[in-house]
């Protein structure tokens, strides 16, 4: 176990800062056809669900390469593997902006979210080879500041680009900034002498990895319970961009002002983490979140005015990422010998859930409606809190009992 100290923070906190404007990059790259989403769809000619499909394209693949890019960092240095796989997706974030049609415009995403798979992932993993358990969930929640900043930029930005100018401009934006990026990352890469080799894992050595972690109760429920808030939040929020579209007649900028909201509950919640995790401990923060979640999704249909949603979204936010933040602190832990190869199986299973919730939501708002979406997705989430908060209270007893 290292050692943690000041001076190893001062050591760390540059490149924790790079890998936190990485991950802005990679979630706005990922956020920013929310508000886009009526536009593209009108531009294509096809429905809000049928456009739905450039959210899959990202989320799919992104979770699915975890297999091959969790073994690849562990073998190779998670920085150098970053570094060249965010290069890569730069060029399709680009290409993105070429679209003529849906078809190309998904496949373009699809691309994106495979070499993009290599970098959120495996930034985690890096911090928590670095940083011991006990000092981790606040340094995560430094690093989830590029998430949520990503999530206000894809947002804001998406918008305003849909309302003011063509929104294909956005992409060749992000797509210039992540091969910026990805040269820092690689001379950061070269100078802290990142490259740990471990042992060359085969694919079987890899699939035998992944069936103990499934074996293992603890590892299973996390696993289960990401994938599932994966479908329940990120799968219905895509959405929220076409509700406020359809049922406020918002122009596109201010679609991205209100869904920005979201991520500055997130802010709140980076800001309050040192006080919250010795406050709430990670039961309390599984329960509250879900409460918070569940009780904002009826919140959003049951306001009068759109101006409503964007405190009910703060909470959201706040409340998503106690509950996010919270897993994937536990995630890291899964495995100390093949870090990175069980926090990628994961975000895997967190991304896959994403890609099966748009496409689940997408059918029941075409079918349906949004309320019948929205009180679903409220119903699911505060079922799963409460169940897996329950699941950690019993293996925290089996672990005082060892004790």
């Amino acid at each position: 176990m290292k050692l943690w100290s000041a001076d190893r923070a001062r050591t760390l906190n540059p490149t924790i800062l790079l890998l936190s404007i990485v991950s802005f990059i990679v979630v706005a790259v990922m956020t920013v056809t929310g508000p886009m989403l009526p536009l593209i769809a009108d531009d294509f000619g096809t429905s809000i669900g049928g456009a739905g499909i450039i959210v899959s394209a990202f989320a799919v693949p992104y979770g699915a390469c975890q297999i091959f890019f969790g073994p690849i960092g562990d073998r190779l240095g998670k920085l150098h593997v970053i570094a060249l796989a965010l290069g890569v997706s730069a060029i399709f974030v680009c290409a993105s902006g070429f679209a003529d049609s849906i078809e190309f415009l998904a496949s373009m995403r699809f691309m994106c979210g495979v070499f993009m798979a290599a970098t959120v992932p495996l930034a985690l993993a890096y911090i928590a080879d670095e940083i011991p358990y006990k000092d981790r969930q606040p340094v995560m929640g430094r690093f989830v500041n590029g998430l949520v900043l990503g999530q206000i930029a894809g947002g804001v930005l998406g918008g305003i680009a849909s309302e003011y100018f063509d929104w294909r401009l956005i992409f060749y934006l992000f797509g210039v900034s992540g091969f910026v990026l990805a040269l820092l990352l690689g001379r950061t890469a070269q100078r802290a002498d990142s490259i740990k080799k471990g042992p060359i894992q085969s694919p079987r050595d890899t699939v035998r990895l992944y069936l103990r972690l499934c074996a293992r109760p603890s590892s299973r429920d996390l696993i289960i319970v990401g994938a599932i808030e994966g479908a329940l939040v990120f799968g219905l929020l895509a959405y929220l961009g076409a509700f406020l579209r359809d049922t406020y007649q918002l122009n596109y900028a201010l679609i991205g002002l209100v869904l920005a909201a979201f991520g500055v509950g997130g802010m709140a919640y980076a800001a309050a983490v040192y006080r919250l995790v010795p406050m709430l401990g990670e039961r309390g923060m599984i329960s509250v979140g879900a409460v918070l979640v569940s009780a904002t999704y009826l919140g959003i249909l049951a306001v009068p005015h759109w101006l409503g949603c964007m405190p009910l979204l703060f909470v959201s936010g706040f409340g998503f990422y106690l509950i996010h933040n919270t897993l994937q602190t536990r995630a890291t832990e899964m495995s100390e010998e093949a870090r990175g190869t069980a926090v990628s199986f994961w975000v895997l299973m967190v991304f896959l859930g994403q890609g099966i919730g748009v496409v689940m939501f997408g059918r029941v708002i075409d079918a349906e409606g949004y309320g019948t979406a929205f009180s679903a997705g409220a119903l699911g989430i505060i079922l799963l809190g409460l169940w897996y908060q329950r699941r950690l209270r019993r293996y925290d007893r089996v672990a005082q009992v060892r004790r």
